[in-house]
Formats: C-alpha cells, structure tokens, sequence
C-alpha cells in the first residue's frame, strides 16, 4: 500500500500532504470510509485527476459525475446508478439502469443496487459542486445524508472551487470533511512543468530538421525565464502548460538557426522575451503570436462574435481600464461644465508606464458593464435575457474572467481579458471610435 502511495505522489507532484489525508480516510481496509469529503481549491489544482486516479489505484469502486452535464436532478440520479452498476445506454432507446425522478426514488434504488451489487466502500463524486446552489434544495443536505438516508456504506466526495461556507443551507446541517488543494507557488509550478521534459524534446524534434540536444537544465532555465513573465498574471496549471509548450519551440528556434548559441542565456532571453509578452495579451485564448501568420491587431479579425457581442466586449474593455468617476465625463452628453484641474494638466503628460492602458485591466459589475453598453450603443435595443446569455458566452470563451461568485451581495463582477490592439481592430469593425471613449486618449 506504501508503494501506491508513493507512486501517486510521484505522478501528483507537491500534493503529497492532500494525498496523505485521502490515504488517512480511505486508504485503510479495515476501516469505514467517511459519509462525505469536501475538497476546494482553485482551477487546475489537481482536485479532480488525484481523486479519480487515486480510487483507481486502491480499486475503488465509484461513480464521478460532473453538475454542469447533469444539470437536472434526473439525470444525475440515474447517471450515478449507471455508473456504481455498469449499465451501459442503450444507443437506440437512451434507457437508464433505473428511472428516478426524485430523491426517495433514488434512495430506494441505491439500496436496492446496493442488496444486488454490493455497495460497501463506494465512492460517488460530484465534480464542480457549486453547481448545487442552483439545482433543488433537497440535493446538497441529502447527499451530506446519504450514508444516514440510505443505510448504505457509500462516501460522496465533492469536488469545488469555492468554501464551502459559500453555500445557502440552512442551520444544522452536517458538516463535512475539508480538504484544501491550495495554488500551487512558484517553485512548484517549476516543478511540475519540469516533468514535461520528454514531450519537449519530442516537440523540437518533430519542428526542427536539424536535430537539438538539450539536457534538463537548459529545459528548467527556460521555464525559469517563462514563469518569470507570466506567473503573476497566471496560476493556471493547465494554461502555463499549453503556454510553455508553443513559446519553448519559439525559444530554440534561433539555435536551429546556428544564430545563438545554447549556453547563451542572455542572448536567448533577449531573443524570447518580446514573444513572452505577446503570448500574454493572448493569454487563455490559445491563439499563436507568430506575426508572420497571425498578427495580434488581425486577432479579432479571427473571433467570430455576434454584433450585439461585439459591443459588450468592447464596454467591457472600457469598464476594464477606465475609472469609474471617469464614465460621467466620458459616456454622458451632458455632463456639465469641468474646470480643468492640476490633476488634468499632468494627466496629458502622461507616460505609458503609467497609462491605464499599460496597467492591466480592472474589475467592474455587470451593472456597469450594462450601463456602458447601452450608453455606446446608437440602436436602442431593450434588455432582455439574450444580452446576459452573451455575456456567459464571453466568459466561456474567455474573452472575459469572472472575478466573482454567485455569493456575492453586490452582483457579478467581471474583467476583460482582451488587449488594446485586438480591441481597437474589433471597434473598427463596428465603425467604433474606442479611443474617444478611453480615459487614457480622450485628452488627445
């Protein structure tokens, strides 16, 4: 069991504390498993890949089910049945192991499977969690019940992003389990990229005719310099890895050219660090910055959006990096008469280090975001639900990030993800002039 164990925290590196704690509650054979585990962290924390691989390892028989493909409760009950008795679907009829339109029908079944299959020490998992804040009332305390409900030894493991707190229940309820899967720092973000080693030299090799040998120091240095760039701006596993990836090709290229030599660091630092930068105005859209064929002014030009999109992005943009006691003077016609100020004059003299601009961008609300919108929009369009349905659709292509919850009293808040150049060629397709409406040009 000692050498499981050991296996998993090599192929999980820096998660061995978590991985201790899952072998503490479910690694003994002679011990019952808990009624319910709570794990949380951030994206791309290894939440779900070790819990799934883990169970596999000590096989153990369970079910994993994701809340954003089950969305309705139907569906997850009868998918968790299908998997804990492995009922396959039927291609022709789609039917379940067993139809459960409500939670006492799924408590009556589970027994039912458990006196056929024998359920003791399963494991259900419920990836994305939070999803049950908007599913029926009864799901969150009923599952935190099951064991007690059912009388059958199964533990449900939920997997979630946000504190449990987060949740609306009501008072006593039970209290699972938590385990956190904090970001990863630095160093073990180095680490963990550093196992990429072999798919690296698989990649030169497979790009470049003229074969080059390079050892796992010279891999490590680049990742130093990548991380260098773009660890502030992103704890992504899964994004810095897919990142690395395509800027390491761009890194050796002027060594295959016999332009550089390897053990000139500098060199190849001054060479890479224009297209690290370029790669970070793009960053989450996995799109090449290879000026040659993709340009980042001609981004948008790629970015098929609908018109009433278009002009989200773009007020987003603009909620993004202006300020907010900005927006009278700028989105108002009559917002009467401003005496200039010290703070005015200075602001036209404005170096790029300190440009709005060239800072990042901020938070905003959707309130704001709407507010904008409609008042760069010429067309009067009513609000409706097909406008709040567009906005999802730029956070799932993310286009722009979600800086919030739905716990937060005050409403969503967002942040875009888009840079000035795809920004401003996207305003020339609608005929919008974005630099009027910036703080950091309406001055000019």
């Amino acid at each position: 069991m000692a050498s499981k164990q050991s296996a998993l925290c090599q192929t999980f590196p820096c998660r061995e504390n978590q991985i201790q704690q899952l072998w503490n509650l479910f690694g003994h054979v002679d011990e019952v498993f808990p009624p319910t585990v709570y794990i949380y962290g951030g994206p791309s924390t290894g939440k779900t890949a070790i819990v799934t691989k883990f169970l596999e390892i000590l096989d153990i028989k369970h079910a994993k089910v994701n809340l954003i493909e089950c969305y309705t409760a139907k569906i997850l009950f009868e998918s968790i049945l299908d998997q804990l008795t492995g009922h396959e679907l039927d291609l022709s009829t789609g039917a379940p192991y067993a139809k459960c339109d409500n939670f006492m029908d799924f408590i009556d079944h589970l027994q039912k499977v458990s006196e056929k299959f024998g359920l003791s020490r399963s494991v259900i998992i419920m990836d994305k969690a939070e999803e049950l804040r908007n599913m029926e009332s009864n799901l969150l305390p009923g599952f935190l019940r099951l064991q007690e409900l059912t009388g059958v030894s199964v533990s449900v493991i939920f997997l979630s992003e946000i504190l449990f707190e987060k949740y609306y229940f009501r008072l006593n309820i039970v209290e699972p389990i938590k385990i956190h899967f904090p970001q990863y720092n630095k160093d073990e973000l180095l680490e963990i990229i550093s196992l990429d080693f072999d798919l690296a030299r698989e990649l030169v090799a497979n790009n470049f005719n003229q074969p080059i040998e390079f050892d796992r120091d010279f891999f490590r240095n680049y990742l130093n310099v990548f991380l260098s760039v773009f660890y502030r701006a992103c704890r992504d596993l899964s994004e810095l890895r897919h990142t690395s990836r395509n800027n390491f090709i761009k890194y050796c290229e002027p060594i295959a050219r016999n332009e550089i030599s390897m053990k000139n660091s500098m060199a190849l630092w001054k060479n890479i660090s224009p297209i690290l930068k370029s790669s970070l105005d793009v960053l989450y859209l996995r799109v090449t910055t290879d000026d040659s064929k993709r340009p980042l002014e001609n981004l948008a030009e790629n970015i098929e959006l609908p018109f009433y999109a278009k002009y989200l992005l773009i007020a987003a943009y603009l909620a993004s990096y202006n300020s907010v006691k900005d927006d009278k003077r700028l989105f108002m016609k009559y917002h009467g008469k401003k005496t200039k100020s010290q703070h005015d004059i200075k602001r036209k003299s404005k170096v790029s280090e300190k440009l709005n601009t060239q800072m990042g961008p901020g938070i905003f609300t959707l309130d704001r975001l709407l507010a904008i919108f409609y008042s760069i929009l010429q067309d009067k369009v009513g609000f409706n639900n097909h406008l709040l349905v567009q906005v999802s659709s730029l956070v799932e292509l993310q286009l722009l990030s979600l800086a919030s919850d739905n716990t937060t009293l005050d409403g969503r808040k967002y942040k875009c993800n888009v840079n000035f150049y795809c920004i401003q060629s996207l305003s020339k397709m609608v005929g919008f002039n974005i630099r009027k409406y910036l703080s950091d040009f309406s001055h000019m």
